[in-house]
Parts: structure tokens; C-alpha cells; sequence
């Protein structure tokens, strides 16, 4: 049975960016009523999105609140430290381990001890075996990958366990399995492995989480000095989350064989579907991240800084080189890779007629209507078709398409205003207008409007005496002017109000000759009066004697005289 994925969706906080859609390697996402959730049938768990979701939509599992539980009580924690902690903590590894015991973990030990094993055991397997094309199976997210979207490839990867979970296997050998072991590293596809990891692992938590339980526990110097490494320090694989790192630690990869290392989604992808298709020519052996620029940008930890400025830390702890100590215990001669199963998702082929009918459905009536700009989370305008048909993808995600809709949907609401409507930029050219206004303005402007059916581009300087009224809006931000104006013989009403502040604005231009504007400011004039003046007709009509209610629905019957006459 397959455990619930460490990546969910708080739906609440989704803005419907795409984001998330833009950035999944393997478009694990689906779109429903503006919000991703995502697919778990398709996701690799590599973590990606959570790291780039600029609204924090996107989560991974918090298990700090299990491992600080086992802490209190007392319980035999051991900390399985991924060999990428130094981009978290500064201090030497004395500091770094006594920190980590002093917390409550009653030992910590280095994940790269199991690195060294997992290097071991794949030299021997390439030995013996002598594959054509081998990959490395210390990336969850890559094996996840292939096992999922390449599952002809999934007998390339080399039949060894995680470094994670071979380090557990050994430490479950020297403490038994009444301990608690717990990973802590910059991947959130360790969540996956370790749920999936039959109790060899019982929590995996990454580098911000382990930085929030440490942060509990104020740090005392005695209590570091005295702590070391269990069983002992690692040595050379500590390079392991460079990339290219399990390579460099590989001594007795027989000859023939070309070493290749590789970082990011992107790039794995693209090798893994040309390998898909073509056999290499000689023996390769692939070491594969996920992560691009390897394990030290992996989205569990947020401590600021490049690839290379991380890289530059590791160096530092080689110094020591490499150990002469083994473990105490007999190392077994297989450590297979833990059980994987493969999701079932079933993708449909379209015909060309389905696929054309979903393009049309977003406005793309031809091979010119496809702009491929991305913006819907997509490649292409047909991935977003098939994600359509897939059930994966909304109309709306098409930008294009939207700005379609809400100009044509304004285009006819401008229209249908009585009175006339112009919206200019803030360099006083003409964005959009209506045949009213043209009309009202007069002179050329009927002829040019209906030559175009649009003033787009006009300079409103030239067109209109009073555009400074215009401009003093844009310039001040004001939401909202209204001025009575008169040019010759025109009498004009004109409200200018900001849509998008020192940007864009829009006028509303009304003839105050016509007689149902004249009527209808009358109207407004006198509800204006009655709504500020009140308080001075009630004190008036109490002095007189008189009901102000009376008064007031005085008032109100001219109103209503003059709007049955208009």
C-alpha cells in the first residue's frame, strides 16, 4: 500500500498563478475552480513546487511535531545526518553533533557511512554484471522518475539501496529495532522512501525542519565538546550531494565504462527519452539528481547562497581524508532498493479532431492563434489542449483567450453606455472609446470612428479642449473628478475615474442639453441637497413648528415630478 505524498495544496492560499504547473517536470498538477491541487498518481515527490510557489500554496508534510514528541518522552532517537547539513549549520562537526545530542537525539550519525557502502556495492555489481547502461539509485525523486515515465529503463538502475536507507539497515544492525532513526536531509522525496521503507526508517525530515528543533533547545558548549560521530566519522562521501559527487568517490568502476553526472529535472528527462529510444554505444553509468545543481539546493533547506558558495563548504570537511575504521558489524552482501510501486495513471491518446475542437474551445482557430506563451502553465497551446481533455487544465488558464473575453465583454459595455466613454494611458493616447463619444466631440471624430470603429492611438490633447482634466487625474491619482464644462455651445457633465492609478483613467462625458441628462442632474441635485441639508431642515421645522418628515416628503414630490416628466 502506498502512503499519502509528503506535497499537498493549502487551496486557500493558491492564486492561480500557474506557477507550480510552469515548474513540475511532470505537470503532476490539476487545475479545478481556479486552484492546483495536485495529482498524486503523477508526482515524482521531488518537492519542487513548494519551493517555487510564490504564494506558499504548496506544502510538504511538517514532521517535527512526531520526532519532538519521541524526544520528550525519552524515546532512543538516532539522527541519520545527510552529508549536505554543512550548508545549514556553521561550527566545525564536533559543534554540529553535540548541538544535535543536546537536543535529545541520543546519537547522530552520517548518512554518507552508508554512502560509502552504496558506492562499494555498485562497483561490485558493475563488475560482475557489466551492463550496457547503468544509473545510480541514490535520488528517490529520479527513481521515482523512471520508475513511473521510463519504466523501460527501470532495470538500468543499479539493484542497490539508497545511501539513507543502507545507513538505516546498518544502524538498525548495531542498536536494534526498538530505536528510533530518523533522516534529516534537503530532499523531500525522502518523506516518499522512507514512508515506503517498511520501518527501516521511521520519519525523514529535511534541514528547516531539523533547524526548528534544534532552535528549541539553547546551545551549550560543554555539552559539545564531549559528543562525536556514531559509530565514527565518514570520509570521502561526503561529497555525495555535489553533482557528480558519488562519481568522484568510485574507485573500481571497471574501464570501459564512461561515467556521467547530471543535475535537474529538465536535463534527466531529455537523457532518460534519449535512452528511452537509443542504446549507448559503450557501457555508461549515470549518476542522476533531481535537484539541479545536486543535493545541496534541494528545496528542505532554505539557507540562502549558490551552488557554488555552498560547494565551497564541502571541500573543507575532506581534510581529513579518508578513514581506516569498518563497522563493528558484518555487512551484508545485498542491500536491495526498497519497494517502489509503480502508480497507475492512464494518459489517452486524441485524435486530431478532439484535440482541434478543445483548441477552438480557447480561441486558437488556427496554427496563427497558437502563440505558445506559456503563461497557461504549459509548453504549447496544444499540451494545454491535452491537459483539457485530460481533465488536468481549465479554459482560463489561457491568458490570451481571457483578455479576449474581458475586452470583448467591456467592448460591449462601453457600447451600450448612453453617454459617452473614452479611457486613455498616462500619456494621454486613447486606449478604448465609444461611438457616443465621437459623436458628442463632434468635427472629424464621427468620420474617423467609423472609419476604424475605434480612436485607439489618438492623442487626447488634440482631440479634446478640456484634457487636462485628465491629466490632473493621473498625475494626482484621484479616484474620482466630476466637473460641469462648457465648450461653445456644448455643455458637457465629465467624471474621470482611475482604473489603474497614475496609469489609467476613464472619462464619462454626458451632454447637459439633452433633456434626460437635464432632468436626471436636477434629480441628483436635489437628493444632494436633501442628503447634506437634513440636519438643517429638521432644526428649521422644529423651530416652526412644523414635522420635518412633512418637509421632507415635500421635497421628495418634486423629485418625483421631475422623473415623470423625463
Amino acid at each position: 500500500m502506498l502512503s499519502d505524498l509528503p506535497v499537498y495544496t493549502l487551496s486557500n492560499n493558491c492564486q492561480d498563478c500557474y506557477k507550480c504547473i510552469r515548474e513540475c517536470p511532470v505537470k503532476a498538477i490539476r487545475m479545478d475552480q481556479n486552484r492546483a491541487g495536485i495529482i498524486a498518481e503523477l508526482c515524482v515527490s521531488c518537492g519542487h513546487c513548494t519551493a517555487v510557489c510564490p504564494a506558499g500554496a504548496k506544502k510538504y508534510r511538517n514532521d517535527t511535531g512526531i520526532v519532538q514528541n519521541w524526544l520528550d518522552d525519552g524515546s532512543d532517537v538516532v539522527l541519520s545526518l545527510a552529508p549536505s547539513y554543512v550548508v545549514l549549520h556553521g561550527g566545525n562537526r564536533e559543534d554540529i553533533a553535540g548541538r544535535i545530542k543536546n537536543s535529545g537525539f541520543s546519537r547522530v550519525s552520517e548518512t554518507a557511512l552508508g554512502a560509502e557502502i552504496v558506492n562499494r556495492k555498485t562497483e561490485d555489481w558493475l563488475k560482475k554484471e557489466r551492463p550496457n547502461l547503468a544509473i545510480s539509485s541514490a535520488c528517490p525523486a529520479v527513481v521515482n522518475l523512471i520508475n513511473q515515465y521510463y519504466p523501460e529503463l527501470s532495470e538500468s538502475v543499479v539493484p542497490v539501496a539508497s545511501p539513507m536507507l543502507v545507513h538505516a539497515r546498518m544502524l538498525r544492525q548495531l542498536i536494534g529495532k526498538q530505536a528510533k532513526i530518523v533522516f534529516a536531509g534537503p530532499c523531500i522525496a525522502k518523506k516518499y522512501e522512507a514512508d515506503n521503507s517498511e520501518g527501516l526508517v521511521d520519519a525523514a525530515i529535511t534541514f528547516d525542519e531539523l533547524k526548528d528543533i534544534l532552535d528549541e533547545t539553547p546551545f551549550h558548549d560543554t555539552v559539545a565538546k564531549r559528543d562525536s560521530w556514531f559509530p565514527f566519522p565518514a570520509s570521502d562521501c561526503r561529497i555525495y550531494p555535489m553533482e557528480g559527487g558519488m562519481i568522484r568517490g568510485l574507485n573500481r568502476v571497471p574501464v570501459e565504462y564512461h561515467t556521467m553526472a547530471f543535475s535537474g529535472m529538465e536535463n534527466c528527462k531529455a537523457i532518460l527519452s534519449d535512452l528511452r529510444d537509443n542504446t549507448p554505444e559503450t557501457p555508461l553509468f549515470l549518476e542522476l539528481m533531481a535537484c539541479q545543481g545536486g543535493c545541496l539546493m534541494g528545496p528542505g533547506v532554505t539557507t540562502k547562497g549558490s551552488v557554488a558558495i555552498r560547494q565551497l563548504k564541502i571541500p573543507n570537511e575532506l581534510a581529513n581524508g579518508k578513514h581506516d575504521k569498518s563497522w563493528p558489524i558484518a555487512i551484508p552482501d545485498q542491500f536491495p532498493p526498497a519497494k517502489m510501486a509503480r502508480r497507475a495513471y492512464f494518459t489517452c491518446v486524441y485524435s486530431e479532431d478532439e484535440m482541434h475542437s478543445a483548441l477552438e474551445s480557447v480561441g486558437k482557430h488556427s496554427a496563427a492563434d497558437e502563440l505558445n506563451c506559456s503563461g497557461c502553465g504549459y509548453d504549447s497551446c496544444r499540451e494545454l489542449a491535452r491537459a483539457m481533455l485530460d481533465g488536468k487544465a481549465e479554459r482560463t488558464q489561457c491568458v490570451s483567450y481571457m483578455r479576449r473575453v474581458a475586452n470583448d465583454k467591456a467592448s460591449v459595455l462601453i457600447e451600450k453606455i448612453p453617454f459617452g466613454v473614452v479611457m486613455v494611458d498616462d500619456q494621454l493616447r486613447i486606449v478604448d472609446a465609444n461611438k457616443q463619444f465621437a459623436e458628442l466631440i463632434g468635427g472629424d471624430l464621427p468620420m474617423m470612428f467609423e472609419a476604424t470603429n475605434s480612436l485607439y492611438g489618438a492623442d487626447l490633447k488634440k482631440i479634446l479642449p478640456f484634457y487636462k482634466l485628465f491629466s490632473s487625474v493621473l498625475d494626482s491619482g484621484e479616484e474620482k473628478v466630476e466637473h460641469d464644462i462648457r465648450v461653445g455651445e456644448k455643455f458637457f457633465r465629465v467624471s474621470v475615474i482611475t482604473i489603474r492609478k497614475y496609469k489609467l483613467v476613464t472619462g464619462m462625458i454626458e451632454n447637459l442639453r439633452d433633456e434626460r441628462t437635464r432632468q436626471q442632474v436636477a434629480v441628483d441635485r436635489l437628493q444632494d441637497v436633501i442628503s447634506k441639508n437634513m440636519k438643517v431642515v429638521q432644526e428649521i421645522a422644529y423651530l416652526l413648528g412644523e414635522n420635518a418628515a412633512y418637509t421632507e416628503s415635500m421635497l421628495h414630490s418634486v423629485i418625483d415630478s421631475h422623473e415623470d416628466e423625463s
